[in-house]
């Protein structure tokens, strides 16, 4: 477990005991921040027959006939939904309904663990609310997720949100035991920090993006080619503009000279497509590139 998830472990782990833990918890942070984690140390010892306080922090007692049907994946009070890849149906949610409205077989509650959220579609999401608008003292649903704000206000506003923040720089690397010079290193940059071959993807892409914005002669499918179809494409859009805004006021080396307007202009070309990206399961990756780098150029000649 991570060390920046032990302040939100001793939390839970009091409220657990005053028996005021809230029936709807939303999980949120980055690939990598823990929330897997969290939400599973989370279940077990809600589920524990005999808890263990370590220093305020319940930890499941991995003995109990509970603890052991969790290890082989068999306990019976607990539901997994998880998305098929795309989304998460109608089908799915209304399954945890009918699962929480029978008792518990073998614990004292009942848990249910969405594993990724912001995949419902949104007939699935309305369904949810229902459950979440009528609560069991002996019911609890965990949800994750990566992208809080494409979730329905309705459903944030009936759960307890964490935020799982990891530290940055020089803390983050420490954590992880990586080194680098990067000051604003972070969690999203984990499989470039973790994956040689990720990373040396990353750099690729950088160097074409850049080369592309300085108006400097290059093969634009190329770029096309490495935003449509790698699925890191969106997360390093967001990136290195974040970068380059950086460069522009002298955080970082600077290494594209661009006039603020225009920095700031394709950068909200950048969030205008990822936005439809995420809010549009059907959306086409294709096109909402190549329009991308239309409208980009368009900014760039007029400067």
């Amino acid at each position: 477990m991570h060390s920046w998830l032990d302040q939100q472990q001793l939390l839970l782990s009091k409220q657990i005991a005053q028996i005021k833990l809230p029936h709807a918890i939303l999980i949120n942070g980055v690939e990598g921040a823990g929330k897997s984690d969290l939400s599973q140390w989370l279940i077990q010892v809600l589920s524990c027959a005999n808890p263990v306080n370590n220093q305020e922090v319940l930890l499941p007692c991995k003995i109990c006939k509970s603890c052991l049907l969790h290890k082989s994946h068999t306990y019976p009070d607990h539901l997994l939904i998880e998305s098929d890849g795309k989304s998460i149906g109608v089908d799915q949610v209304r399954q945890a309904s009918r699962f929480f409205e029978k008792k518990a077989q073998i614990g004292h509650c009942k848990t249910t663990l969405i594993t990724a959220a912001h995949q419902m579609t949104v007939s699935a999401a309305n369904a949810l609310l229902k459950t979440l608008e009528e609560p069991n003292a002996d019911n609890f649903i965990v949800l994750l997720t990566s992208e809080l704000e494409t979730l329905l206000p309705t459903i944030i506003s009936r759960c307890y949100v964490i935020d799982i923040r990891p530290p940055v720089g020089e803390k983050l690397l420490a954590e992880l035991k990586q080194s680098g010079t990067d000051p604003f290193v972070n969690l999203s940059h984990l499989k470039e920090l973790s994956d040689t071959f990720v990373n040396d993807q990353y750099q690729h892409f950088e160097s074409c993006f850049f080369t592309f914005l300085q108006n400097k002669p290059i093969n634009r499918s190329e770029i096309l080619s490495l935003l449509a179809e790698n699925t890191n494409s969106v997360r390093w859009l967001e990136k290195v503009m974040v970068k380059l805004m950086r460069q522009q006021y002298a955080w970082l080396k600077t290494e594209i000279l661009l006039s603020e307007q225009v920095i700031w202009s394709i950068y909200q070309l950048v969030l205008s497509a990822v936005k439809q990206l995420k809010l549009l399961m059907q959306a086409n990756k294709q096109f909402v590139f190549e329009k991308l780098l239309v409208d980009i150029t368009a900014v760039i000649d007029e400067k």
